[in-house]
């Protein structure tokens, strides 16, 4: 067995002498060249598909995670960063500011690895109210001082991942003190 050349299959020699035969029964200026095709007209070697790359084990989970358990875990820490920043109601001790700080550094660190995995919440807190905005609006409160309606709480937040909202969130809206809610 030889191959013509690359790419080409195994040729035996048997199929050799019959394709000679055959070049030989028609008159020479018929014949086809024993170089043909040349080197330049023969298509280049398709190299095989490498296999694809055998993903980490957490990425691999993260990527079969769905979407209302992410969207869970990010509101779950959005909630927590919110009860962080509260002020505390009591005194911790001496070591109470420096407990506060370790936590809210654990909960940046999983909030910066959702982030990296696409995930993120949004808080809607002071922001103008549009009819148009993809929010659910629980209620309208009139607030003493409010000129236009702004989200006044956000019971939860708006959860996307990879840009594509996979919690809608929901608010309370504030309305100036003598509108009243239709």
């Amino acid at each position: 067995m030889v191959a013509l050349g690359p790419g080409a299959a195994p040729v035996s020699r048997a199929e050799r002498l019959r394709g000679h035969l055959r070049q030989r029964r028609q008159s020479a200026e018929f014949r086809i060249a024993d170089d043909y095709p040349p080197a330049g007209l023969l298509p280049a070697p398709v190299p095989e598909p490498e296999p694809p790359a055998v993903p980490e084990p957490r990425a691999a989970a993260a990527a079969q995670a769905s979407d209302a358990d992410l969207a869970d875990l990010a509101t779950q820490l959005w909630r927590l960063g919110r009860k962080l920043a509260e002020p505390p109601p009591d005194d911790r001790g001496p070591g109470g500011a420096a407990a506060r700080r370790k936590e809210s550094r654990h909960l940046r660190a999983a909030q910066d690895a959702l982030g990296k995995a696409g995930v993120r919440a949004e808080d809607h807190d002071g922001t103008e109210f549009d009819i148009g905005l993809t929010l659910d609006v629980l209620a309208y409160q009139p607030v003493p001082g409010a000129t236009r309606e702004t989200v006044h709480e956000t019971v939860r937040p708006s959860v996307y991942r990879d840009g594509r909202r996979i919690q809608m969130g929901q608010v309370i809206v504030a309305q100036p003190e003598g509108e009243q809610d239709l």
